[in-house]
């Protein structure tokens, strides 16, 4: 190694050291939070694949009911129609959960936030609140849905029924199970059509805003901070109030498909890979207080995971889900105070 004139050899050897640890421990740092923007992409591409997919079979569906001059009764009797519609519902099925997946991120990064109100949170102008779309939904034969709801939403309710006015009212066998079920008829091709290539259209849009980020301590200790509280006024409370818990007795147009403790083992996940991408900083300066945490975010995907599994197999009374409700929001109230405790330890302001 050369060195500058008048800089003798420890010296330099002192300072190659000091620019070397300093390079690994930037390397270091980076690391874990990239991953947190890795794990977002990965589902976003399944998300993806799945909205894709709804659109190309919605956009079927469309030109099979445009050929039967919109007379559902006769698209009722095409032979393709069943398979379309199966194909619609699966790429949906495919999309919702790989959304779940990364909620806890989209919604709580404020570059990313106004996606969740476009593609699941938001209600709509009907339901009104605080968190109303910010979109209309025109459709194909020009008319315009004005703040119609979420768009995961508007395609379950269009593809399962829910909403009187997104289906066309001739029922429909689309199972396959010669009977009709819960969620059997045909929807309205045109807003099937519309909310399908929407949704697609905003899950592409969100890969880019998602592409464009870089995730930073802040962004993530907020996202957590923001979520995990919602484990018991939003999951829980949607669930007790869902078929799932309910059954023919609730008035509910969403969560008809997928259970709410699914979407909420689903955001769990995602807050175990964001705190993943915090881990190593806050063990560097208090490892029981890491150790708590992780095992606190473990604890409770394996709470939300046995109920899940007991749901398959039973229904929850609304008293039950009520104490259960109780259980999870102790546990969520439990890891939202460490995970404010770890983030003054590394000089990190959220809930501001």
């Amino acid at each position: 190694m050369t060195f500058p004139l008048g800089l003798n050899q420890d010296w330099a050897v002192k300072l190659s050291l000091l620019l070397l640890t300093a390079a690994l421990t930037g390397m270091a740092g980076a690391a874990p939070l990239d991953g947190v923007k890795t794990y977002l992409g990965g589902k976003l591409a399944v998300q993806a694949a799945g909205t894709a997919q709804l659109t190309r079979a919605a956009d079927r569906y469309y030109a099979l009911a445009k050929a039967a001059g919109f007379d559902y009764r006769k698209l009722a009797k095409n032979a393709q129609t069943r398979a379309v519609l199966q194909e619609a519902r699966a790429g949906w099925s495919k999309a919702s959960p790989a959304y779940e997946e990364i909620e806890g991120i989209v919604a709580g990064v404020d570059a990313l936030s106004r996606f969740d109100l476009i593609l699941d949170a938001g209600t709509s102008a009907a339901e009104g609140g605080e968190a109303v779309v910010p979109f209309d939904l025109k459709l194909p034969n020009g008319r315009v849905l004005p703040k119609p709801g979420n768009l995961f939403g508007v395609n379950e309710a269009a593809l399962w029924g829910t909403v009187k006015a997104f289906g066309s009212g001739v029922p429909f066998d689309v199972n396959g199970n010669g009977r009709i079920d819960f969620g059997d008829g045909l929807p309205d091709a045109n807003v099937l059509k519309a909310a399908a290539a929407e949704l697609n259209r905003q899950t592409l849009a969100l890969r880019r805003a998602a592409g464009a980020w870089t995730p930073t301590r802040a962004d993530v200790f907020g996202a957590l901070a923001g979520n995990v509280p919602t484990v018991g006024p939003v999951f829980f409370e949607n669930w007790k109030t869902s078929r799932f818990v309910l059954g023919g007795r609730s008035r509910r147009t969403d969560f008809v498909v997928i259970s709410r403790l699914s979407d909420l083992g689903g955001n769990v996940r995602s807050w175990q890979a964001m705190y993943a991408g915090l881990s190593p900083d806050v063990r560097a300066r208090s490892a029981p207080l890491d150790a708590q945490i992780r095992a606190g975010l473990g604890d409770l995907a394996a709470f939300v995971g046995r109920l899940e599994a007991q749901e398959r197999r039973r229904r929850f009374t609304p008293e039950q889900a009520e104490t259960l409700q109780a259980e999870a929001q102790n546990r969520a109230t439990a890891i939202t105070g460490r995970l404010t405790q770890a983030a003054a330890l590394l000089g990190v302001r959220v809930g501001e």
